[in-house]
C-alpha cells in the first residue's frame, strides 16, 4: 500500500481555497480542532486517477507568516515545525489571479521555506473577463515552481485532480536572501543547524516564544539575548526586499496591473452598501432577515424533530415495561439527544446563511460597517454576527465568533453573546409578561405586551455593552488588536460551499458538544427521578389508597403523583434547601425547582411549572398555564433574572469547546448568575 502524502492547501482569505477543498475531498472529510487550540481543522481524503492518496488539509486563511491570530499562528506552527503531525509533504499555494500582487507575499514566503509546490492561480475566468493578462510561462521562470490556472467555482473535481497530476510539485529557489535579513544572529543559527532551511530559521528566530522544535532551545535562547536583533526591524527589512521582488514580478509578467476602475460593479454596489445612511438600512434589513430565518425556517425541522424524537420515545415505552430503565432511556438518554438534535436546524441555517453572506462578499462589509462602534466595547467589526447571532441561539452564535482573529475580542464577544435574548426565553418572556402588562393595543397596532418584551431585549443590549467594557478593562492579554479586512468582490455562492459548511458545522456540534449535553441531561434526569426511598414508598401507598382511587381519575392520579414525586426528589429537596436564598427574590422553592430543571433549557420553566403545580398533563396548554397565579412583583422579578442568567447547559458546553477552558465558562455562568440574582433581588425589594 503506497504512502498517503499529505497536502496543504494555503492561502489568503477570499482566494477560493475552501471551494476547491470542497471540490478535491467531496464529503469525505474530517472536521476538529488542531491539537491544543481552539481553530478548526478540516482535512479530508482525495484519490488521484493514478490511484494515489493523498490527505489534503485546508490550512486557515492567511496574508503571511507573521501575523499573530489564532488562525494564522496555527500556519505558522505547522509550516515552521517539521516534527508537527500536520507537516506536509506538498504545498499548493492558491492565489487570486485578480490580486495576485498581494497574494505574492504569502506564495513566495512558501516557497522560501523550501516545500515542494504546485502554485494555483485561481478565479482564472474571472481574470479574462477583466481582460488581465498573465505570462504564464514568465511567471513560472521567475518563482521556478509549477505554476497552473483553475477557476475552482465552475471547474469540476475531476477537472481539477487533472490539472494537479499533471504537474510535478517542485522546490523553488530562494525569492529572498534570508541571510541579508537575519544578519550575524541567522548566521550562527545556519552554522548550528546546517541542514535546517535559512528562511525557516529566520522565521523561527522572530517566533522564538512559541517555538519548542529545534533541537538545542537554549543556545537559540542565548543567540537572541547576547546579540543586538531587533525582531520588528528585521520583519520590516523582509517585507520591503520582498515586495520589491514582487512588484518587479508583477511588472514583467501581468499586463495590466489590477486596476481601481470606480466602474467596476462591486464599485457601484459598495457606493449603496456602505453608504452611511442607505447602508445602515440595508444592514438591518439583512439582520433581521437573517434573525428571522434562523428564528421561522427552523421551527418546521424542530419541530419534526421534537415530534420525532416524542414518537421514538413512546414507542419505547410502550415496548419497555414500566419501570427505571424505561424512564432512564426515555427521560434521560433520549431527553438529551433530542436537547442536541433540537439545536441542529437553527445552527445548520445560521451557519448556511453566515456562509452565503461571506461567499456572497457582503460579510466583509457588514465586519466594515460595525468595526467603529463596536471598538468603543473592546471588540471589532467581526463581533457582530455572533451578537446578532445571539438572538436565535447562543450555541451557534459562539461558534461564529472563530473567525475573531484577536483573542481578547474573541473572548469578550463570546462571554456576553448570551446576554442576547435567545429564542428559548421567548416562551418563558411570554408566559410572565402576560401577570405584568395588559394584553392590549395602543392606536390599534402597537402592543403593550410586545413593547414590555423588546424592552427585556434592550436589557440585556445594554448590559452586555457596559460588561464588555469592564472585561476589556479587567483581560490582561497584551495581544496587539488590529482589524485588517478585505473587502472581495461580490460573487455568486456555491450551494455545494453552503451546504458542506452546514453540514460539517452540524457534526461539530453534536459530537463536541452533545457529550456534554447528554451527561448533563442523564444527570438531571437522576436527581429529579430518585429521592429517599421512605418518601417514595409514602407517595405510592398514598395515590393507591382506595380513597384516592375513588375521588380522582387515574390521569389526576398521575399528575399529582408525579408532582410530589418531584418534590420528594433529590432535586426536590434541593429545591426546598435553597428556598431562604430565593425568598427575597419572591420565589419559593416550587420556583426554584423550575429554576433548576431549566438550566436544561430555558423554555423548560414553563413545561416544570405546570408539573410541579400539578395544573393538568397537558403542559403546553393555554388552560394550564392560565392557572398559574404570579403577583406582578414575583413575575417582574423573574423575568428579570431570565434576562440575565445563564440557564442553558449547552451555552455553558459550547463555550467550554470555544475557549478550552471550564475556568472561562463557570466564571461566565457564575458572574451571569450573580447578575440574576442582583437585578431579581432589587426589582422584587423595590416592587414589593
Amino acid at each position: 500500500m503506497s504512502k498517503i502524502i499529505k497536502i496543504a492547501l494555503v492561502g489568503n482569505p477570499n482566494c477560493g481555497k475552501t471551494t476547491l477543498f470542497n471540490k478535491l475531498t467531496g464529503l469525505n472529510q474530517k472536521v476538529g480542532n488542531f491539537p491544543g487550540v481552539t481553530v478548526e481543522k478540516r482535512s479530508g481524503l482525495s484519490t488521484m486517477s493514478d490511484g494515489q492518496k493523498y490527505e489534503i488539509i485546508d490550512l486557515p486563511g492567511s496574508y503571511s507568516l507573521s501575523s499573530t491570530s489564532p488562525d494564522e499562528k496555527v500556519v505558522q506552527d505547522i509550516l515552521l515545525d517539521t516534527k508537527n503531525v500536520s507537516f506536509p509533504d506538498v504545498v499548493i499555494l492558491i492565489a487570486d489571479v485578480t490580486n495576485l500582487k498581494r497574494n505574492l507575499f504569502l506564495v513566495t514566503q512558501i516557497i522560501d521555506l523550501g516545500f515542494p509546490v504546485i502554485v494555483a492561480l485561481n478565479m482564472s475566468d474571472v481574470a479574462k473577463k477583466k481582460k488581465i493578462q498573465v505570462d504564464i510561462e514568465g511567471l513560472r521562470n521567475a518563482l521556478n515552481v509549477p505554476i497552473i490556472e483553475v477557476s475552482a467555482k465552475k471547474e469540476s473535481a475531476s477537472s481539477l485532480k487533472s490539472k494537479f497530476l499533471a504537474e510535478h510539485s517542485k522546490k523553488g529557489e530562494a525569492i529572498i536572501d534570508s541571510k541579508k535579513i537575519g544578519g550575524k544572529t541567522l548566521g550562527v543559527l545556519a552554522e548550528k543547524f546546517p541542514s535546517e532551511n535559512q528562511y525557516r530559521l529566520f522565521k523561527s528566530l522572530n517566533n522564538l516564544e512559541n517555538l519548542t522544535w529545534l533541537a538545542d532551545k537554549e543556545f537559540y535562547e542565548l543567540v537572541v539575548q547576547n546579540s543586538s536583533y531587533n525582531r520588528n526591524e528585521a520583519e520590516l527589512h523582509e517585507i520591503n526586499n520582498r515586495y520589491e521582488k514582487i512588484q518587479e514580478i508583477i511588472a514583467a509578467n501581468v499586463v495590466p496591473e489590477i486596476p481601481n476602475d470606480d466602474d467596476d460593479t462591486t464599485t457601484r454596489i459598495d457606493k449603496i452598501v456602505i453608504h452611511p445612511v442607505w447602508g445602515f438600512l440595508i444592514f438591518m434589513s439583512v439582520f433581521f432577515l437573517l434573525f428571522q430565518s434562523v428564528f421561522t425556517l427552523a421551527q418546521i425541522p424542530m419541530e419534526i424533530i421534537t415530534n420525532g424524537m416524542a414518537y421514538i420515545s413512546d414507542s419505547i415505552s410502550n415496548v419497555l415495561p414500566a419501570g427505571y430503565i424505561s424512564n432512564f432511556i426515555t427521560e434521560g438518554l433520549l431527553a438529551g439527544i433530542s436537547g442536541i438534535l433540537v439545536f441542529l436546524p437553527q445552527i445548520m441555517l445560521l451557519f448556511g446563511l453566515i456562509t452565503v453572506l461571506e461567499d456572497s462578499g457582503y460579510l466583509s462589509r457588514i465586519s466594515f460597517m460595525s468595526d467603529r462602534l463596536l471598538r468603543m466595547f473592546g471588540m471589532n467589526g467581526k463581533s457582530i454576527i455572533p451578537l446578532v447571532g445571539g438572538f436565535a441561539c447562543s450555541v451557534p452564535a459562539i461558534m461564529a465568533a472563530r473567525s475573531i482573529e484577536s483573542r481578547k475580542e474573541r473572548l469578550i464577544t463570546i462571554f456576553i453573546t448570551p446576554l442576547m435574548s435567545c429564542s428559548a426565553r421567548l416562551p418563558v418572556y411570554v408566559f410572565l409578561t402576560a401577570f405584568i402588562v395588559p394584553n392590549e393595543m395602543v392606536g390599534g397596532i402597537i402592543s403593550l405586551q410586545g413593547l414590555f418584551m423588546m424592552g427585556l431585549y434592550l436589557l440585556g443590549v445594554v448590559f452586555s455593552l457596559v460588561i464588555a467594557v469592564i472585561l476589556n478593562k479587567l483581560l490582561k492579554i497584551t495581544e496587539r488588536s488590529s482589524f485588517i479586512m478585505e473587502l472581495p468582490k461580490y460573487g455568486i455562492p456555491t450551494l455545494k460551499n453552503v451546504v458542506s459548511t452546514m453540514i460539517n458545522k452540524g457534526k461539530t456540534f453534536v459530537f463536541e458538544a452533545g457529550k456534554i449535553i447528554i451527561i448533563a441531561s442523564v444527570v438531571l434526569w437522576f436527581l429529579s427521578s430518585f429521592g429517599p426511598s421512605s418518601d417514595r414508598e409514602r407517595i405510592e401507598t398514598k395515590y393507591t389508597s382506595e380513597t384516592m382511587l375513588q375521588s380522582h381519575t387515574l390521569q389526576e392520579i398521575e399528575v399529582l403523583k408525579s408532582s410530589e414525586r418531584l418534590e420528594y426528589s433529590y432535586i426536590g429537596y434541593f429545591g426546598k434547601s435553597i428556598e431562604p436564598v430565593i425568598t427575597p427574590l419572591g420565589f419559593d422553592w416550587k420556583v426554584g425547582i423550575a429554576l433548576i430543571t431549566s438550566f436544561a433549557a430555558r423554555e423548560v420553566f414553563v413545561g416544570t411549572m405546570t408539573t410541579i403545580y400539578s395544573v393538568g398533563s397537558d403542559k403546553n396548554s393555554k388552560e394550564a398555564l392560565a392557572s398559574i397565579k404570579f403577583d406582578k412583583p414575583t413575575a417582574f422579578s423573574l423575568l428579570i433574572f431570565y434576562v440575565f442568567a445563564l440557564q442553558c447547559m449547552s451555552t455553558i458546553a459550547i463555550v467550554k469547546q470555544e475557549t478550552g477552558k471550564w475556568k472561562f465558562a463557570i466564571t461566565q455562568f457564575l458572574v451571569f448568575t450573580g447578575m440574576a440574582y442582583l437585578g431579581s433581588f432589587i426589582t422584587y425589594q423595590l416592587m414589593s
